[in-house]
């Protein structure tokens, strides 16, 4: 009976099959033509694979053994690369535990066997070379630092290394170390990009929060009614109020000169460009119009901006009224009506113009009433009565310092007219002849003496009078004589 147990487990101990998982399968793939020589595709993989196996390292050592023993050129220098890739990046676990005696066989079978392709051969003293460099001073990796000297590199022994190995390894470290430090660079050069990518994820969350607790904040000041505004000041706002005063009154006379220019019989006020642009332009205005009235409280400037606010209001009534498709004559006059009822009040500047005009006119009045009282004066002196008379053209000037003093000045010379009396007014009036104005000698000496006598008696009797005119009415020119010059052929 325990004959027959020992020969099933001898049976069963040879005949049970070894463990085969996707660590065999990846160094199948990673070993066939398709890879390059030095490609390291496929690699981080197979660690993976490696390290979530507890027999992964010995079945990986079985694969890369098989491939070693019994594989072509380019699967040996491929398992190889491997090899030295699992030992550099397969942690502590697998260095201890992958140097098997039937591995470290097959790396010395290929290191003496004179039929190796030189390539591999080469890239087998580059790789354990780079191990005994590596190791020569960990205890635990004696083994794999000693397959160095085992497969006759070394100086022990009698064995020299030929000058060609020795460049060989020589190449092999310049290599090593380049591809070292080129695979340091590119861990920095992830580690840095995964630093600058978690700093801004860090940043784009912290921005987000900080909103989202801007927002939460707004929200609750809004719910809780403690918005916090600037206080409103009237001296500092003062500038800004006047400006928005003078934008709405000309954007109101714009929008009514735009909307009076349209032919409505050929354009329409809704595509006009013109009338569009003041309609935005009193809206605007009127929106500013309108939080000034709600924040001024002095009793001066809040009537200017109600009366502001009623001009625009009027203007974009004028335009709604006017936009309409049918537009009767009852449309028209209501608009004219709106208009006109919009007015501006009586601002200080027209008041001051009334006040001067109103001084102007009392100036006027005393000037005209000194000049009437010095006429007045004149004429009481000439025993005159009347009132000056004044041109209509010279009513309305004024001579300043000079019409004030003119009152001091005497009275100007005028011709005074005839004075006559009731016993004169029936006798005829008679003017002298040209015998009485000329120098003609006559020999009658006593003709020319009565004449003499005769133009004597018509002297001027004063400034006033006038020339020619006679007081002594009942003595002619001629005497009771014969006038040399008469007429020969009249009847004495």
């Amino acid at each position: 009976m325990s004959a027959i147990q020992l020969a099933k487990q001898a049976y069963t101990a040879f005949n049970r099959e070894k463990p085969h998982s996707s660590i065999t399968e990846w160094v199948e793939i990673l070993t066939s033509p398709g890879y390059a020589d030095e490609a390291y595709d496929g690699i981080p993989e197979l660690v993976d694979a490696i390290s979530i196996q507890a027999t992964g390292p010995a079945e990986a050592s079985r694969a890369i053994r098989k491939k070693l023993k019994h594989g072509n050129p380019h699967q040996q220098y491929r398992a190889l690369v491997i090899l030295r890739a699992l030992v550099e990046n397969g942690g502590h676990n697998f260095q201890t535990s992958f140097a098997d005696s039937q591995l470290t066989d097959a790396i010395k079978m290929l290191a003496s066997d004179g039929s190796t392709d030189p390539k591999v051969k080469k890239k087998l003293v580059a790789v354990l070379t780079a191990w005994y460099t590596q190791f020569k001073d960990d205890p635990s990796m004696t083994l794999v630092a000693n397959l160095y000297k085992s497969c006759g590199l070394g100086h022990t022994g009698g064995h020299r290394p030929t000058r060609s190995s020795v460049q060989y390894d020589a190449e092999e470290l310049r290599r090593l170390e380049e591809r070292e430090r080129e695979k340091e660079k590119e861990r920095e050069e992830r580690e840095a990009e995964r630093r600058r990518k978690e700093d801004e994820k860090r940043k784009t969350k912290e921005e987000k929060e900080k909103r989202k607790r801007e927002e939460e904040g707004k929200r609750k000041a809004a719910r809780n009614g403690k918005v916090q505004r600037k206080p409103f000041d009237f001296e500092q706002e003062k500038p800004q109020i006047l400006t928005a005063i003078a934008n709405a009154s000309q954007a109101s006379i714009n929008l009514v000169n735009a909307i009076t220019l349209v032919n409505t019989e050929q354009d329409s006020l809704q595509t006009n460009v013109r009338v569009q642009e003041c309609l935005d332009k009193a809206k605007f205005a009127r929106k500013q119009i309108v939080r000034y009235i709600q924040l001024v409280e002095n009793e001066d400037m809040i009537g200017t901006l109600i009366e502001a606010n009623d001009r625009i209001i009027a203007a974009i009534e004028t335009y709604d009224t006017l936009s309409r498709p049918n537009i009767t004559e009852q449309d028209v006059q209501h608009v004219q009506e709106g208009l006109a009822a919009v007015k501006i009040q009586d601002s200080e500047l027209s008041r001051l113009q009334e006040k001067q005009r109103a001084a102007v006119q009392r100036s006027l009045g005393r000037a005209g009433g000194i000049s009437q009282l010095a006429a007045g004066k004149g004429r009481d002196q000439d025993g005159e009565a009347g009132h000056a008379y004044v041109h209509p053209d010279l009513q309305e000037l004024s001579f300043g310092s000079l019409g004030m003093e003119k009152s001091r000045l005497p009275p100007p010379l005028r011709p005074s007219s005839a004075r006559r009396t009731s016993s004169d007014e029936g006798a005829a009036y008679r003017r002298g002849s040209l015998s009485d104005f000329s120098d003609y000698e006559s020999s009658d000496e006593g003709t020319y003496n009565r004449a003499s006598t005769s133009s004597r008696g018509r002297a001027h009797t004063g400034s006033d009078e006038e020339v020619g005119v006679h007081h002594d009415t009942h003595k002619g020119l001629v005497a009771e004589e014969e006038d040399p010059f008469a007429d020969p052929f009249t009847d004495p």
